[in-house]
């Protein structure tokens, strides 16, 4: 049986990180959204998403049958429970939460608005809870780290902590096979500490959880990191972290501040960049909302937001609450924009789509990888939708 990851529903409140990609890839705690959707599964997942990003997953050999296939809501968390609803699904059923919001159906259509619309029979769950957008995934990251953490910790074994760290609540580290940490502090009091495969922890650097380090990221010399963090796979982290997600690919590898924000993928922080996280009144902070085009009031601690591909110069100072979009090579004299759109250059729109692909892959070339045909199509379609 097959199962279909679908992000069309609310993919516009994942904005700038769902312009690139599906939300399925959407990271936080230890795992993306569709890693997590399959562990509880027990199955690999297809992704349905919008035409223009479609090509870049493969595997969607659902499209071209007729067999009755679970659709899922991608944005809903799963749980043994949920799962067990989907599974019982007959063809022609679907699953709703007590709010009415979409989990689940079992169907032979290949529409998803048909699906939506269509009448059909309702089972109701009473626990089912959603991730609502980008924000909320900084607010969600504890409780991911814990949930994965927990099942990591069910299925594996970790290896021995090196003697020449100093470790707090040694329960509550786990460290994958070839990960490598020296001479560092690692405090999970507060929460458990996830070191992935490969991975490498350098001298001096002191963890307080929740945190995690993706496959093959690497947490540089005297770094201090802050729960709730998660460093994607094969990402940097430098200087002082706290409360932020970096996605994957991407580095912050220098000296200077991260607070309270998420971080896209091939994303770069030049050295001595910082972030505000909260404003000098103390008051609540407004972040850009692309899909409403409208500022919304999020709360008193906010940093930013940073689409795939986006970089930043040295010593860049950036705003409290600040949205920034996808590809945007940015540099600038004082506090920048809280608003920088797609393809922005310095401060203004102007990255050519040529330049800008070429960049892209230059960042690639440094960790072993090419952009190819179906993301520069994503990139092609984004820069002439922001150029009409």
């Amino acid at each position: 049986m097959q199962y279909i990851l679908v992000d069309t529903v609310d993919r516009a409140h994942f904005y700038p990180f769902s312009l690139t990609r599906s939300v399925a890839e959407c990271r936080a705690g230890i795992f993306t959204f569709q890693e997590r959707w399959e562990q509880y599964l027990l199955s690999e997942t297809s992704i349905y998403t919008v035409p223009y990003l479609q090509n870049l997953y493969d595997g969607n050999d659902f499209l071209t049958t007729s067999d009755s296939v679970y659709f899922i809501n991608i944005t809903c968390i799963p749980s043994e429970e949920i799962v067990a609803e989907i599974k019982s699904l007959k063809t022609g059923e679907k699953l709703i939460s007590t709010s009415g919001k979409w989990i689940a159906t079992k169907s032979e259509e290949r529409s998803i608005t048909k699906i939506l619309l269509a009448n059909y029979a309702p089972k109701t769950n009473n626990s089912a809870s959603f991730v609502e957008n980008a924000v909320h995934l900084i607010k969600l990251n504890t409780d991911f780290i814990q949930r994965d953490f927990n099942w990591v910790k069910s299925n594996r074994v970790s290896q021995k902590i090196d003697n020449s760290n100093r470790a707090i609540n040694v329960n509550q580290i786990f460290i994958e096979e070839g990960a490598t940490i020296s001479c560092a502090n690692l405090n999970a009091t507060e929460g458990p500490i996830y070191i992935g495969r490969d991975a490498i922890v350098m001298e001096g650097v002191s963890i307080r959880g929740p945190f995690a380090l993706g496959h093959k990221g690497v947490v540089k010399m005297n770094t201090s990191i802050y729960g709730a963090t998660t460093i994607g796979p094969y990402s940097l982290a430098g200087g002082e972290i706290k409360n932020s997600i970096l996605m994957g690919n991407s580095n912050k590898g220098h000296e200077g501040y991260l607070g309270d924000s998420i971080i896209g993928y091939w994303c770069n922080l030049g050295a001595g960049t910082c972030n505000s996280n909260i404003k000098n009144t103390a008051g609540k902070v407004q972040l850009w909302n692309e899909a409403e085009q409208i500022w919304d009031t999020i709360g008193q601690k906010m940093g930013m937001l940073v689409g795939d591909y986006s970089r930043f110069a040295i010593q860049s100072r950036i705003n409290t609450g600040s949205y920034i979009g996808v590809s945007a090579n940015v540099f600038g004299m004082g506090l920048l924009p809280k608003n920088l759109p797609n393809f922005t250059w310095g401060v203004l729109p102007g990255y050519r789509i040529e330049k800008a692909i070429d960049d892209i892959n230059n960042w690639m070339i440094l960790k072993g990888n090419t952009i190819n045909e179906a993301e520069k199509a994503v990139l092609k379609h984004l820069y002439q939708i922001s150029n009409q």
